[in-house]
């Protein structure tokens, strides 16, 4: 059956009101698709402390200085602290046997935006539960600079120098390695109990 040119009109009307549709939908979700990239963009950084809620943990800087001038310290490398730090058992074992105020202890910074009795109130690691370790003071140096938390990052600044300056300090340092404590990164499978506070 032939179509006139009023069905053919029709037809091509409708296509063009079906692709001027589709262009003003597009439109319209650009700017939401934006805002979704944006979201996705900025929430990893504002999910770990761009909210300005973590501050320095005065206790913990206090403990750290302490543990370092009895000589609990682990000179590492700067990149050691990924194969160093306590794993999720390990804290969670640390929890369960001497509570959180001695794991909030091990950690620079406290997000008062978490309740105390948690795990992520506390932020910015520095040791294995029994020794400071270099590499973590490092990582926390860079952390707090990346997110903007100059008093945790002059805190973790100023635990490295102590470090430094004990590792110069020792007679004889220009002929030898500095003497550290062992590392002891403790694994649950080799070590069933953690040594309490100092």
């Amino acid at each position: 059956m032939p179509v006139g040119p009023t069905a053919r009109m029709a037809v091509l009307q409708r296509q063009a009101h079906s692709r001027s549709s589709l262009a003003k939908n597009r439109i319209r979700r650009i700017p939401v698709m934006a805002l979704a990239a944006s979201t996705l963009i900025i929430s990893p950084a504002s999910s770990f402390g761009q909210s300005g809620k973590v501050k320095l943990n005065e206790t913990a800087f206090a403990y750290a200085k302490e543990l370092i001038r009895q000589g609990h310290v682990v000179c590492d490398k700067k990149n050691a602290w990924a194969d160093h730090h306590p794993v999720a058992e390990e804290e969670n074992e640390f929890i369960r046997a001497h509570g959180f105020v001695e794991y909030g202890i091990w950690h620079l910074g406290i997000d008062e935006t978490h309740a105390e009795a948690t795990k992520a109130r506390y932020k910015f690691p520095f040791g294995d539960f029994k020794n400071v370790h270099r590499c973590g003071l490092l990582a926390v140096k860079s952390r707090a600079h990346q997110f903007g938390y100059a008093d945790i990052e002059k805190a973790a600044t100023q635990l490295i120098e102590i470090i430094n300056s004990k590792k110069e300090n020792q007679p004889g340092a220009e002929h030898r390695l500095p003497v550290c404590a062992s590392s002891g990164v403790a694994s649950l499978k080799r070590q069933t109990s953690w040594s309490g506070g100092l």
